[in-house]
């Protein structure tokens, strides 16, 4: 309950200069008792509670239904906003019609920076990253390709996907592109939105002017047995199986558009 109280905390501190309203969705079916509890610390922030578990896509998509603002930031209660430039970003999607996606900086408690835009997956992404794989010969240049090691990531550029856990999405475009894919109960649908994004060509662009706090450690990045035994790595295996299936297997989105604007994005890199 912190989290959520500080989370919510942030959100009224730096975003108070603007119209908003705070949806904060229950996944876990809360007895009326502890929607009181939260209610009582949750203060202006409206709380909405799920019949029972829904994924994370599932949970995105019942407070869009709720939402009713231009632009919708998902943010995970474990996050914390740091500044109010959140607002000068949503200033700028303004101005380009098909810029649909934008994602802020993410770092955790002692400021390092997280890896919150990426290129899609591979096939064998996942093996060379976040497994065993990854001490073979080559698999570290598959996680810079992956991890965008070549970009600094302090200036804004078009990426081919941003995190789910700090997104800020043009209300507009979910008209076309609908929220996120609910076949994922967890992992890959920030990717499968972005890509879908592309595909409907539109943009997803990483802007580093707002930075958000995002606490704790990738609770799927283990390796031997202990990831064996990991349920949250097995559902990431069974949603990537998901997300390629759904794509058959192709790895990048057949676009046009995506192509030239990742040509402009890696010659301006």
């Amino acid at each position: 309950m912190d989290q959520v109280k500080n989370c919510v905390r942030s959100i009224g501190e730096y975003l108070d200069d603007v119209e908003t309203e705070c949806l904060v969705l229950s996944n876990s079916g809360y007895s009326v008792d502890e929607q009181v509890q939260y209610s009582e610390v949750l203060g202006d922030a409206k709380l909405i509670t799920a019949p029972g578990n829904l994924g994370y896509a599932g949970g995105v998509n019942a407070a869009l239904a709720k939402a009713h603002g231009e632009y919708v930031y998902v943010l995970n209660p474990d996050c914390l906003l740091t500044d109010g430039d959140v607002v000068g970003i949503m200033d700028d999607m303004d101005k380009i019609p098909e810029w649909a996606i934008a994602g802020p900086k993410v770092v955790d408690e002692d400021d390092n920076l997280q890896p919150s835009c990426r290129r899609f997956p591979k096939l064998w992404t996942f093996l060379l990253v976040r497994s065993v794989f990854a001490r073979l010969p080559g698999a570290s240049r598959e996680r810079s390709r992956y991890l965008m090691s070549d970009y600094g990531k302090e200036t804004p550029r078009e990426v081919d996907w941003v995190s789910g856990g700090a997104t800020i999405v043009k209300r507009e475009v979910l008209k076309h592109l609908g929220g996120m894919d609910e076949r994922y109960f967890l992992y890959m649908e920030d990717v499968d939105w972005c890509r879908a994004a592309w595909q409907s060509d539109y943009k997803v662009i990483y802007c580093p002017s707002s930075k958000v706090i995002h606490a704790g450690h990738h609770q799927s990045i283990q390796s031997g047995l202990q990831a064996v035994r990991n349920i949250h790595l097995r559902w990431h295996i069974i949603s990537l199986f998901k997300y390629f299936l759904k794509y058959r297997w192709r790895t990048r989105p057949r676009s046009q558009f995506y192509r030239e604007a990742m040509e402009r994005a890696e010659s301006g890199s």
